[in-house]
């Protein structure tokens, strides 16, 4: 048994393992069989792509909350700030459906 090393993690892997027990990256070139005789799929990295999505409409809705607050504020309110607060707040609440149910869709 030899060792080598994870093109991912950098860490020793024995030269048998389908996948790195450190980071689970695929070693055997594009990823093991089932039973079956279908691949497993990696689905950790598309999953990052959803909660980056998922994190930035977070920030979407949070700011935009902040520029409502914001808006009302003060001795002279501006309802233009309030209405692009308002506008952001729904945008962010639907692309964060949007994103959730794309997880659910692809993950479950």
């Amino acid at each position: 048994m030899a060792l080598t090393t994870c093109p991912e993690c950098n860490k020793q892997v024995s030269d048998n393992a389908d996948t790195c027990p450190n980071c689970a990256y695929p070693l055997t070139g594009g990823g093991s069989t089932q039973a079956h005789g279908g691949k497993i799929q990696t689905v950790e990295q598309r999953s990052k792509r959803y909660k980056l999505q998922q994190l930035l409409s977070c920030l979407l809705i949070i700011g935009s909350i902040m520029a409502v607050m914001f808006g009302f504020s003060g001795d002279d309110p501006s309802p233009g700030i309030s209405a692009f607060g308002t506008l952001g707040i729904v945008v962010g609440l639907i692309w964060f459906i949007i994103v959730r149910f794309l997880m659910w869709w692809h993950h479950a």
